[in-house]
């Protein structure tokens, strides 16, 4: 068990035992209850559960103004969980919540997945909480799909652009995603830099994947424009890898080669980790257009594991998307193609994909009229 910076360490039946009860808050337990819920199958005294208790009271006792297990005379047991604790003056420190952002920001341009996870399960003990964009942004990241559709916690335009991006890759139907991304501009409850994002870079893809390909160039060629004249140097490498995606379906081995080269030399100056993680997947589908179908296997994989370092769910999915495309386009079949069908399938399992997209095109519906 793990509180703030300190860890408690307990033996296996005093940990089911505080499990069970930390599950129950508030409510008293007998002995005999304590005994069935704990040490089911097995044949205790009640003596053992008191020991039980006592040896996870002294071991909890740092933390008696956080927890307790208290005694009810005459009935049993119960936890006591107590949420007044005093905050962090640093809360409200402007300074501490700035570098904050910053470090947030850095961490998520470099994949440091495991950073950003303590990062947002310490934010108490470092004195501060992290703004609503930013918890936005660690939900989506960690797949948490699901909790886009129940949660309460944010309208439905804060969350809309991370609803459009789930559902740009769990359906068959790109144009119609392309189609609320295009709505979504228009509407003005829209955060300004979610707007921003769509503009110059998110519809660049399913432009491209809709096979609109004069329209794709042309976006290109703005976004280009606008990304230098307002030096949005973090958007370079997602437009270079647009640019790739476009002559990978022109099929232009020359072309593709000099994208390569560029996009291998920008990386040097923007070592972002998700960028290199797609940057080793396209890497793989220039292994395809060139048949060398093991070589492409072993830069899939390469990215998947830079992905899988970075708890970058999101990546995963759109990368099997659009090797799966790939092969489709270039019309490669066999083992390679079964392979990542399989491993998209136990996603759209374990992720509930079906669900998801008519639960959202329900979403879009009402609110993209």
């Amino acid at each position: 068990m793990k509180y703030r910076s300190e860890e408690i360490g307990f033996l296996p039946k005093e940990f089911q035992l505080l499990q069970f009860l930390y599950q129950n808050p508030s409510q008293v337990f007998t002995r005999e209850e304590l005994l069935n819920a704990v040490w089911t199958m097995e044949e205790p005294t009640d003596r053992t559960v008191d020991d039980h208790i006592y040896r996870v009271r002294k071991k909890l006792n740092p933390f008696s103004k956080v927890i307790s297990i208290e005694t009810k005379r005459g009935q049993g047991y119960v936890l006591r969980l107590n949420k007044e604790l005093q905050k962090s003056p640093l809360l409200k420190d402007e300074e501490v919540f700035s570098n904050v952002k910053m470090l947030f920001h850095k961490y998520h341009l470099y994949g440091q997945g495991d950073a950003l996870k303590l990062l947002e399960e310490n934010q108490e003990v470092f004195g501060f909480k992290l703004d609503l964009q930013s918890q936005l942004y660690l939900r989506f990241m960690n797949g948490d799909f699901s909790w886009f559709i129940e949660t309460e916690e944010a309208t439905f335009w804060e969350k809309s652009y991370y609803l459009l991006h789930i559902y740009s890759f769990i359906t068959v139907d790109k144009k119609k995603s392309l189609e609320y991304f295009s709505k979504a501009l228009a509407v003005k409850e829209l955060p300004e830099f979610h707007r921003l994002e769509i503009r110059l870079l998110n519809r660049l893809s399913l432009l491209i994947i809709t096979k609109q390909f004069e329209k794709a160039e042309e976006l290109l060629v703005d976004s280009k424009k606008e990304i230098q004249k307002k030096k949005l140097q973090g958007f370079l490498p997602l437009i270079f890898l647009s640019e790739l995606y476009l002559s990978f379906h022109k099929e232009d081995s020359s072309e593709i080669k000099e994208k390569m080269n560029n996009m291998e030399n920008l990386l040097e100056s923007y070592p972002f980790s998700r960028e290199r993680a797609s940057f080793s997947i396209l890497k793989g589908i220039q292994c395809l257009h060139m048949n060398e179908q093991l070589e492409a296997k072993n830069y899939f994989d390469e990215g998947f594991k830079l992905f899988k370092e970075a708890k970058y769910i999101p990546g995963i999915l759109i990368s099997l998307m659009t090797i799966n495309h790939f092969l489709n386009e270039f019309q490669i079949q066999g083992e390679l193609s079964h392979h990542y069908n399989q491993v998209w399938q136990r996603y759209a399992e374990e992720y509930q994909f079906d669900q998801l997209e008519r639960t959202i095109t329900q979403l879009f519906a009402f609110h993209f009229k």
